[in-house]
């Protein structure tokens, strides 16, 4: 068969109205009614979220401006790792953003849970509790056997995550009972939801027990646009608070770029402490969370982390 011939065969059978695949166009039409419901009902959210997302993208150009005139800061031989791992964080909360306003919200907290693994152990390297190396399962042994460097470093890179996560929400991290536990389930969530798709699941079999077939497509359940919105709050003020981290030396952004940071961590605080105000225990415990564990140096800017705290 050639190629032509392979293509051909497609078409034949799956044009639809002169269009392959043209069953699609009602998915298309549910996505863009979708994210037209989201923007009316939810524009708190909205003005929220795009203004991280905008200046997110600000904070990357300026850095990029910054290399650019200046070249990569002396004795900072992880600075280019760090600068990678902003660019791939905004990539990820982007296109959790995006599955979000085409109606797939669980989809997108899916993925949020591996920005929170990302943004815990990014913090764990700006409290200097680890390093890059550290975090990414890169050994000092020398391993012949690639299998083998394989395993061990995954292993290490476990362990190293497994570490962090104690220190930051775990049994050494001084927290209190309660509040470990609102985020012991906080991340259960997560877990249910990139594990077999629980939560999903479990909506999809409700709309069935009611007499309801499970829509094709985006969903338009207020329940997931509401979990997905908080946890897209809760990881957009960790971002928030990180960010100035990219900073290659003290001082580097103005003055104009604090005051939109100042601005962004009050409104974050604002829309998670309407959590505890609908009786949510973890608006109050993520609130901790935050002061205690995302509070950093001041004023923050980067160093090269030894993991020695």
């Amino acid at each position: 068969m050639t190629i032509a011939e392979w293509q051909g065969r497609l078409a034949d059978h799956f044009t639809v109205k002169g269009v392959i695949g043209g069953h699609l166009s009602e998915v298309f039409e549910l996505e863009d009614a979708v994210g037209d419901h989201l923007v009316s009902t939810f524009h708190g959210q909205s003005v929220l979220i795009d203004s991280l997302q905008s200046f997110f993208v600000e904070t990357l150009r300026a850095t990029y401006t910054i290399l650019g005139k200046s070249g990569w800061p002396s004795g900072a031989a992880n600075y280019p790792v760090v600068v990678a791992w902003y660019a791939m964080l905004f990539r990820r909360y982007r296109a959790c953003e995006l599955l979000f306003i085409k109606g797939y919200p669980l989809d997108g907290y899916a993925l949020l849970r591996d920005l929170k693994d990302r943004l815990f152990l990014l913090a764990g390297v700006v409290h200097n509790m680890t390093t890059f190396p550290r975090i990414l399962g890169i050994t000092d042994t020398s391993i012949a056997n690639t299998e083998e460097w394989k395993k061990q470093s995954t292993a290490a890179r476990r362990t190293e995550e497994s570490r962090i996560r104690q220190r930051l929400v775990g049994a050494q991290s001084n927290l209190s009972a309660e509040v470990l536990r609102e985020l012991k389930q906080w991340e259960h969530l997560f877990h249910d939801e990139v594990h077999s798709g629980r939560l999903s699941l479990f909506q999809e079999v409700d709309s069935l027990v009611r007499g309801r077939a499970p829509g094709i497509g985006p969903t338009f359940s207020q329940e997931s646009f509401a979990m997905y919105m908080n946890r897209a709050d809760e990881l957009g003020w960790l971002i928030a608070r990180l960010l100035p981290y990219l900073q290659p030396t003290p001082g580097a952004f103005d003055t104009d770029w604090h005051t939109k940071l100042a601005v962004l961590d009050e409104s974050f605080r604002y829309a998670v402490e309407g959590l505890s105000l609908l009786g949510k225990k973890i608006g109050e415990a993520f609130i901790t969370l935050v002061d205690q564990k995302f509070s950093f140096r001041q004023p923050l800017s980067y160093t090269e982390a030894d993991g020695g705290l």
